[in-house]
């Protein structure tokens, strides 16, 4: 019989989250160099987890390794990055047309009615304010999240996650240098969140289609600058993209 403390994550486990945080969020830049010794000092642990972690992570495509060089960052093209939109976008949108159709409980329509309410309090003042980005980065997050939760698909949850553990692509993404792009990715929201509480599953899906598309399309029309903040590090980045962790 498996006790419950075989399931608990192990501190190589924890190690490897921490450090796939890490790169998704932009604290480890895109082609830096990463040393088990250095690595062990900042996280305070044995090099054993270290060594583990990374070991794990270029199994998982995010770091790459090279004898004489070791581990660094894996850099990841604009192409790669729209692949994985691309399959957010068929993914959630799926998950919209499921929770229209089964009709979404009232929890988490007043959950998403606050999203909105959140995102209209940001956007109120006609011009985006750099304290008010964790808040509609949070925002977003939970927007999206409370839709392929509640779409009743387990599977389908666990392949959207999936999509996110590359940088850039996650729902943490939202660029902070347009209130136009900001309002436009607002009122999908709203549009979306209308089409489920209509239970009009093939426009929910659509709509949800279309705005994770276009969200890829505003980090290609801006992948140079986006890369630039990259190499300056995650301060950077969270003024261009919001992808701060």
């Amino acid at each position: 019989m498996q006790s419950s403390s075989d399931n608990a994550p192990t501190l190589a486990d924890s190690t490897a989250a921490s450090l796939r945080g890490m790169i998704l969020s932009g604290v480890l830049r895109p082609g830096q160099r990463l040393t088990e010794t250095a690595l062990a000092e900042e996280m305070q642990v044995s090099r054993t987890p270290v060594v583990a972690a990374l070991k794990a992570l270029n199994e998982q495509g995010l770091v790459r390794y090279a004898a004489n060089r070791g581990y660094w960052v894996r850099e990841f093209s604009i192409d790669e990055v729209l692949e994985a939109y691309e399959l957010r976008a068929t993914l959630e949108g799926m998950a919209c047309r499921l929770v229209a159709e089964r009709g979404a409980n009232g929890r988490d329509i007043d959950a998403m009615e606050r999203c909105i309410a959140n995102g209209e309090a940001v956007l109120a003042g006609g011009e985006l304010h750099a304290e008010d980005h964790q808040r509609y980065q949070a925002m977003n997050v939970d927007f999206h999240t409370l839709i392929v939760r509640g779409c009743g698909n387990r599977q389908l949850a666990e392949f959207v996650r999936k999509t996110h553990d590359l940088p850039l692509a996650s729902n943490r993404v939202v660029f902070w240098r347009s209130i136009d792009i900001v309002r436009r990715s607002h009122d999908a929201h709203v549009r979306v969140l209308d089409a489920i509480k209509q239970r009009q599953g093939t426009r929910a899906e659509m709509l949800m289609r279309e705005h994770v598309y276009e969200a890829g399309q505003v980090l290609r029309r801006h992948w140079s600058e986006i890369l630039e903040a990259a190499r300056l590090g995650p301060a950077a980045v969270g003024r261009v993209v919001g992808d701060t962790g």
